[in-house]
């Protein structure tokens, strides 16, 4: 699988915290985020920014998924991102807002990339973490990637077996531990 620059991640962390504007640093966050997911075989990122016709939401990325054996075959064909470049964890109301995004396209999955994680304690199930676990009533998971995570990705390769990890631990204790 191809390769992930450390070097190009970095530079990525380094622009986007450097930049003066609040939506300049999001939108660099959502270039890693972007560069990180092209690197996983039969994916490619399909549409960024996108708003609903309403205008009372935005889409940061989604993605098309070829199923590429190997890859994420397992996920379905569309897949939703939420990007949080913040200096803080993200809430339970990003969450719910992002759970509510996926449940009204009826989509059964999306990525959740917060710089800083999210709130609540993996053990107690709380903040955050709680509507990840609601989701999964509702037949929707959510993968949380946080910065450290994207730092210790070497390949597209790492990417999937993350992903894989992440989705026997929500489906076995109804959360993600960091």
């Amino acid at each position: 699988m191809a390769a992930i620059s450390q070097k190009k991640v970095r530079d990525f962390l380094i622009k986007a915290k450097s930049a003066k504007k609040m939506k300049a640093k999001g939108q660099i966050f959502e270039d890693l985020v972007c560069y990180v997911v092209e690197k996983i075989p039969g994916i490619s990122v399909t549409k960024r920014n996108v708003l609903n016709p309403y205008q009372s939401e935005e889409i940061d990325i989604g993605v098309w998924n070829e199923k590429v054996a190997g890859s994420l075959s397992f996920l379905p064909n569309t897949i939703l991102i939420e990007a949080k470049n913040w200096s803080t964890p993200a809430g339970s109301q990003e969450i719910a807002h992002f759970v509510a995004k996926l449940e009204e396209r009826g989509l059964e999955f999306g990525f959740f990339v917060a710089l800083n994680g999210v709130s609540g304690s993996p053990h107690e199930i709380t903040a955050a973490r709680d509507k990840i676990r609601f989701a999964l009533c509702k037949k929707i998971r959510i993968v949380v990637m946080k910065r450290v995570d994207i730092e210790s990705f070497k390949s597209g390769n790492d990417v999937v077996e993350f992903v894989k990890g992440k989705l026997c631990e929500l489906a076995a204790s109804g959360t993600q531990f960091e």
